[in-house]
C-alpha cells in the first residue's frame, strides 16, 4: 500500500518548467523511490533515499523534501501540495 506519492513539474533557475520529480513511499518500507529529471542540466535518474533527514524534514502538512541533482548539484526543496495550496489561497 502507498504511504506517500507525488509527481511534480520542476522549474529551473530561470523559471522555465523543464524538470520532473516523482516520489513514491510504500507503507513498511524505510526508503522512498525517486524518479527525477533535473530542470537545470536535464540529468535523468532513479534512486532510493532513506525516509529521514536530510531528505525528509518535518511531518504532516509541514513535511518538506530536499532533492539534489546527482550531476550538477542543483538543489530543490519541495513542500507538500496541501501546504502549497494553502499558500496560494
Amino acid at each position: 500500500m502507498i504511504e506517500y506519492i507525488t509527481t511534480r513539474i520542476l522549474e529551473n533557475s530561470k523559471g522555465e518548467k523543464k524538470g520532473m520529480v516523482r516520489i513514491l513511499k510504500l507503507i513498511g518500507e524505510e526508503s522512498g523511490k525517486i524518479e527525477f529529471k533535473c530542470p537545470e542540466c536535464g540529468y535523468e535518474g532513479k534512486w532510493e533515499e532513506k525516509w529521514e533527514e536530510p531528505f525528509v524534514i518535518g511531518k504532516g502538512i509541514n513535511q518538506k523534501f530536499n532533492l539534489k541533482c546527482k550531476n550538477c548539484d542543483y538543489r530543490i526543496k519541495l513542500s507538500k501540495l496541501k501546504k502549497e495550496i494553502k499558500k496560494k489561497s
